[in-house]
């Protein structure tokens, strides 16, 4: 994706620069209006104001396409952040339920054990201990962890009676 804006940049640029640069090469020596003409005297009057708006407007114009192809680059970064942030929540999940057999296999007892609070707390302090970076770029509390732990409990026991 990145490279298709780098295409789209380089070619608007090039474009830009053959605008400019073609017709000012393409000009002869000799005035193409006769200067009896009352083109020519329009022209001589008219030529600073064009000078001027050109020099004004070109770059702005330049730097609000700039901003309108950041713009879209950051859309494709937005994409990249939520992929990223379900990345994150999913290893979460997964190590709370790594957590939650921690927690079990410490306290002795078998996959399919009671769980008690004092599992439940193992788990949670296992979890914030070998995830704070996961924990502080979601956000998530301690209440969530401990509601996120218990989700896994269904999941254990059922894998411990296969």
């Amino acid at each position: 994706m990145r490279n298709v804006f780098s295409l789209v940049a380089l070619a608007l640029i090039a474009s830009l620069l053959a605008l400019i640069a073609l017709p000012a090469l393409a000009q002869d020596a000799e005035t193409l209006i006769a200067r009896s003409s009352i083109w020519f005297e329009l022209w001589s009057i008219m030529q600073p104001i064009v000078v001027l708006l050109v020099s004004t407007v070109g770059p702005v114009l330049v730097t609000w396409i700039a901003a309108r192809l950041l713009a879209l680059m950051k859309i494709s970064d937005e994409k990249q952040k939520l992929e990223l942030e379900a990345k994150l929540r999913e290893a979460l999940h997964q190590s709370a339920g790594n957590a939650l057999k921690y927690a079990l296999a410490k306290a002795g007892l078998p996959a399919g054990g009671a769980i008690g609070a004092a599992v439940i707390a193992d788990a949670l302090r296992y979890v914030e201990e070998k995830n704070p970076d996961a924990l502080n770029k979601l956000d998530v509390q301690t209440e969530a962890l401990r509601d996120i732990i218990l989700s896994k409990v269904p999941d254990l026991v059922r894998d411990a009676r296969r």
